[in-house]
């Protein structure tokens, strides 16, 4: 293009936005081919090679990647084939989710370098928030960075030694759980009341007032019961959709979540109201007689009633879902295990009935014992993932041998399943599949089991 070419456009103007056009693309040219030059150096210095494939036809989207979980998740064999991945693909193998390559790994050396050693090199990203967004958008748990680091700072001092052994309101519901077992023989299925006994000790601690679902099952009907599962359920379904989540009609989702969000505004707003009509003296220290109410100091940070719905309800469901999980779990393995029953039984009977002091409780080994085995094979928290926001080696995975370090790129999503990690024969026994409590007698911390997750992010209760 010549001069006068130029000009017969409009002259000078014109030449200047080419120019700068041209400017633009050199430049973009040249970070992408330093950005290529500095991760080959990063992958011949550490010896990084290719990961195992997931074998999927589209290399784009990964969309049949999408349709088999999807289906695993209908048919409820999610957990089962995702064990099945691992033993098939091996230990770390990638995939694709929708715009991101994936890196699912039940290593422990890589889960402790994204986690922990190198926690800051990755964030939740959008995947969880776009995910859970919906449910709780404002919550710690779908937070990254300073806010993030805020809330974790306020939500810390609630679980202190002394909130969280507030053993005399734990007595009271435990009573109430009691009682609503029946005396006759009659079979009584225990998960319900699990159910509403971690509500009714939940709303104890946030609210300082129990909803006595166990009492009072009406206070937290099968409607509400069902809208949380089916809030979760859609969340976790949203995340294995990925771009696409926002393209499928979710109506049974979206009118769960506002079942929940109207429980939970109902008690932020008397909250809100209570504050604001208060008088400068008057005013609440968090506490009713000298007890610790969760809700009365997170007010004391915000009024914004979308953010304090959402921070409760992240909290609320950690608290009410996982704990039952556990307890059902647990009693589900011990009904199939008399010996261990009877065990547990003599090691408890050392309490002679008299109510036990925290200490007390953790005196109980065996009992630790038991509830770490029933972590170990039936996980709460399935797994988790993170987003890699720059160049990472993970140590182990590579190679045709799979112990050859690899490279999780800026923009990996990488996944860890805990409950096939938690059932890994190299890392447990043979019986590894086996509920066996006297395998914890010479087990010590690491992260080849992580019921909580590990690192800075770990379960903060």
């Amino acid at each position: 293009m010549d001069l006068e070419s130029v000009k017969s456009l409009g002259g000078i103007p014109q030449l200047l936005l080419l120019g700068v056009l041209i400017l633009g693309a050199s430049y973009y040219i040249v970070v992408l081919s330093r950005k290529y030059q500095a991760r080959q150096s990063l992958i011949q210095q550490h010896g990084c090679k290719p990961l195992p494939r997931y074998p999927g036809w589209d290399p784009f989207f990964g969309i049949d990647v999408i349709y088999d979980a999807v289906r695993a998740a209908k048919r409820k064999t999610f957990l089962s084939e995702m064990i099945t991945h691992y033993q098939r693909y091996g230990n770390t193998f990638s995939s694709r989710l929708t715009t991101y390559p994936v890196i699912s790994t039940i290593e422990p050396e890589n889960i402790k370098v994204v986690l922990s050693t190198n926690f800051k090199d990755f964030v939740v990203g959008t995947p969880r928030r776009r995910a859970f967004g919906p449910v709780m958008e404002n919550s710690v748990l779908v937070a990254d960075g300073t806010e993030w680091e805020h809330s974790r700072a306020f939500l810390r001092p609630s679980f202190s030694r002394s909130q969280v052994g507030d053993l005399a309101t734990l007595e009271t519901h435990v009573k109430h759980l009691i009682n609503a077992i029946p005396t006759d023989g009659s079979t009584v299925d225990l998960s319900e009341l699990f159910l509403r006994f971690t509500a009714d000790v939940t709303t104890d601690f946030m609210f300082g007032e129990s909803i006595r679902s166990l009492q009072h099952p009406e206070a937290f009907g099968r409607e509400l019961t069902d809208a949380c599962r089916i809030g979760q359920l859609g969340a976790e379904h949203r995340f294995r959709l990925g771009i696409f989540a926002n393209l499928v009609p979710q109506r049974e989702f979206y009118a769960a979540v506002q079942k929940v969000h109207t429980f939970i505004e109902y008690h932020v707003d008397n909250a809100i109201q209570q504050r604001r009509s208060r008088s400068g003296g008057a005013k609440s220290e968090g506490s009713d007689n000298g007890r610790y109410i969760f809700l009365d100091e997170l007010v004391k940070t915000s009024d914004d009633r979308v953010v304090l719905r959402d921070q409760l309800l992240g909290i609320f469901l950690a608290g009410r879902d996982t704990t039952s999980a556990l307890l059902s779990n647990l009693f589900f393995a011990l009904a199939r295990h008399p010996d261990v029953w009877k065990r547990l039984h003599k090691e408890i009977s050392t309490l002679n009935g008299e109510k036990p002091t925290l200490d007390e409780l953790k005196g109980l080994k065996y009992l630790t014992f038991c509830l770490n085995e029933a972590l170990r094979l039936y996980p709460i928290v399935q797994g988790t993932s993170r987003v890699a926001i720059k160049d990472v080696v993970l140590p182990t995975g590579g190679g045709e041998d799979g112990r050859s370090p690899v490279l999780a790129s800026a923009g990996t999503l990488v996944m860890f399943h805990f409950v096939a990690l938690h059932k890994r024969k190299d890392l447990w026994g043979e019986d590894a599949d086996d509920f066996r409590p006297e395998r914890w007698q010479d087990e010590k911390a690491s992260w080849k089991f992580l019921p909580f997750g590990g690192g800075p992010r770990n379960c903060i209760g």
